[in-house]
């Protein structure tokens, strides 16, 4: 069987190349309305006609609209996760991990900006959007709540976290609903616009001075993890190809 028939569609049955462009088509038409007409706005009929498909097609792939969003909230994790496959946090400053963690989250959430809107319109009104949302999105708090365990562990914090679980959640709090507003709601009352390079500083210091109580340091000022258990840590590759 070919590859491009393991793709499943929402009741199980295995797709055919046609079938997997008809889906990928839907989902492509769906972002494209959320961004113009915005979620609530936009009917199964719409993104339909948008596709090029038959409205019973629809049915074929989705269950209802909720269905869409769901599978591109999931897409949406899923790039994100695969923009964070190179990090080795044991291997770099934590400094400089954290810009890239920053900067992957920033970048992402612009690409995937009409997605991020629906997310937050739809849970607003939909419950059971809403818990499903929190699961998808939970994934990240867990590895938050991991990395402010680990930088207790290394010793590398002036002030030990009574509850990672909590500044987790109020850490990706604050960046989802940050990237929301600068990125969908058209910034602040006398400032549109942030430059990506002051967002991610922003976010970046906010989250250092939380995590190791202390603030941000010059690149390559603090020791690595690997470096505090006295292993020799590894140079990596930046976001922007550097050294």
């Amino acid at each position: 069987m070919s590859t491009e028939s393991e793709d499943l569609p929402e009741y199980g049955t295995l797709l055919t190349a046609r079938g997997v462009r008809s889906r990928e088509a839907l989902l492509s038409a769906a972002r494209r309305l959320f961004e113009t007409k915005g979620y609530h706005n936009t009917k199964i009929a719409d993104i339909t006609h948008e596709a090029g498909r038959a409205l019973g097609s629809f049915y074929t792939y989705f269950e209802n609209k909720e269905a869409v969003l769901e599978q591109l909230a999931e897409d949406f994790k899923t790039d994100t996760e695969g923009r964070l496959a190179d990090l080795d946090p044991a291997s770099a400053d934590p400094a400089e991990n954290l810009r890239h963690v920053c900067t992957v989250y920033w970048e992402s959430c612009r690409d995937h900006s009409a997605e991020l809107a629906a997310i937050f319109q739809a849970s607003m009104i939909d419950e059971r959007f809403a818990r499903r949302w929190r699961e998808i999105r939970s994934d990240a708090r867990r590895s938050i709540a991991e990395g402010i365990r680990a930088v207790d562990e290394a010793g590398l914090t002036n002030q030990p976290d009574p509850d990672p679980e909590a500044t987790a959640s109020a850490l990706g709090s604050m960046m989802d609903y940050f990237c929301y507003v600068w990125l969908i709601e058209g910034g602040e009352s006398g400032r549109e616009s942030l430059p990506d390079d002051v967002a991610i500083d922003t976010m970046v210091r906010i989250v250092y001075r939380t995590v190791f109580a202390a603030p941000e340091p010059t690149p390559g000022a603090l020791p690595s993890v690997a470096s505090r258990n006295g292993e020799q840590p590894q140079r990596r590759t930046t976001l922007k190809g550097k050294p």
